[in-house]
């Protein structure tokens, strides 16, 4: 269980805005009012952006990537949400 302080430094994790001018915390609580099967559609397709966005580390899919994974992680100790999706995309995309 995340405590107070946890909560909050997961939170400035997400401050201020993305490349287009939206507030971070829009993406944060779109995801947490996610159902877990939506969620993982969502862990899936932020996988495969924040790969193919490798090279370009201001890329807003890193930092979305890494909220999905926080609130898959809020959900289940394991992530497994997240961790089913990242098999999934790895399986799809890396062993062609």
């Amino acid at each position: 269980m995340e405590t107070v302080r946890e909560k909050k430094q997961n939170m400035n994790k997400y401050e201020g805005k993305d490349n287009y001018g939206r507030p971070k915390v829009e993406y944060i609580t779109k995801l947490s009012l996610m159902d877990n099967e939506k969620l993982e559609s969502e862990c899936y397709s932020m996988i495969y952006q924040s790969a193919r966005c490798a090279n370009n580390s201001r890329a807003d899919w890193h930092w979305m990537v890494d909220a999905c994974y926080d609130e898959a992680l809020k959900r289940d100790p394991k992530a497994s949400i997240y961790d089913k999706a990242y098999k999934e995309c790895y399986q799809d995309h890396a062993e062609r």
